[in-house]
């Protein structure tokens, strides 16, 4: 026999209990431990005074009576609302004094498991974002504040995506196909910021073609209002403190410098800005297999490979996949109602 370690979700009420409960003066017990098969958290059967002992697997209390495991079911605590009333699985343990004052003592500082399963989070509880990118997701713009812990999280992600393709199991992960074009080792181009911001790619087209035209001298106007007036300054927009030039907050958009300010956002945007996360992301790429034999694919292909196929379905396909039988037809309510809310 081998070594089997295995994560228990243990309660901080049940870590208490089991410490207390241990019989006095012995150094070891062997008890019936019930588990949770889905979510393996833990439950220590016994009485107020001690707990069960496990007789020829039976949880038998130190007065001789035999407990039986339904008893625990409404007192067990889990990680999921879904698992309440699950049978629980009995586990033959020896269990020791030393690990049971051990395990009351640690499990506070130990990782916490979400209990409530069923509800999720909200935004900024315990540390949690949420991100809504209906255009795919592509890194944002660095800032040295948030290496630590962004930055691993990167080197994960690239890990994750080859290991996904070498095993060809499709992931739930809707890059932008800007960052698709990045993996397979295409470079980036203005009209690449499309892809990634639209609102910000329109303002800086109608910026770029308006520098284009302008001539020395004449007023540079952006919807009829001069540009000095929209009181930019060379720092990344929403990002006040990212500056485009060295001290950038002090130095105004002009219509002299329109160009340069235009080019310099997107080149940040799309490059520059997300050097560092996109080098730990094809870090962690290359740990499984080397990056550049995605070389063969484009972004569109790649993006098959790990998603699979994600059409939308309409109406019509819906209603195309339904054989109606059973004495329904396709004017059929369910079967209209089923078409309509797929």
């Amino acid at each position: 026999g081998g070594e089997k370690v295995e994560w228990w979700m243990l309660s901080d009420e049940e870590a208490a209990y089991l410490s207390s409960a241990f019989p006095a003066g012995q150094e070891s017990l062997d008890h019936m431990m019930l588990q949770c098969p889905e979510c393996k958290s833990v439950n220590f059967p016994g009485t107020e005074q001690s707990l069960v002992v496990n007789r020829d697997g039976k949880m038998t209390s130190m007065s001789g009576s035999v407990m039986q495991e339904e008893d625990y079911r409404a007192v067990t605590r889990h990680v999921h609302n879904s698992c309440s009333n699950l049978p629980l699985t009995k586990v033959p343990v020896r269990l020791t004094s030393e690990e049971c004052a051990t395990a009351a003592r640690l499990v506070t500082s130990t990782p916490e498991a979400e209990e409530g399963g069923d509800e999720a989070p909200r935004a900024g509880e315990r540390g949690f974002q949420f991100v809504n990118a209906p255009h795919g997701l592509y890194p944002a713009p660095f800032q040295e504040a948030t290496a630590a812990t962004v930055l691993p999280h990167f080197r994960f992600v690239g890990r994750l995506l080859a290991k996904a393709l070498l095993d060809q199991r499709n992931l739930d992960l809707p890059l932008s196909q800007a960052l698709l074009r990045t993996l397979v080792g295409q470079k980036l181009c203005f009209q690449d910021l499309a892809a990634v911001d639209p609102t910000l790619f329109a303002t800086l087209a109608k910026m770029k073609a308006v520098a284009a035209e302008a001539t020395a001298g004449a007023p540079v106007l952006i919807d009829g209002c001069p540009v000095e007036d929209l009181c930019l300054d060379m720092t990344l927009p929403g990002y006040p403190d990212i500056e485009l030039v060295p001290g950038g907050k002090s130095v105004a958009v002009s219509a002299e410098n329109l160009a340069d300010y235009v080019e310099k956002v997107a080149s940040h945007v799309l490059v520059d800005g997300v050097a560092r996360q996109v080098a730990e992301l094809t870090a962690g790429f290359n740990q499984v297999f080397p990056i550049e034999h995605l070389a063969v694919f484009t972004a569109e292909e790649l993006e098959l490979h790990i998603r699979g196929d994600v059409t939308a379905w309409d109406l019509e396909t819906v209603r195309a996949s339904i054989q109606p039988d059973h004495g329904y037809t396709e004017s059929s309510l369910p079967v209209v109602w089923l078409g309509k809310y797929m």
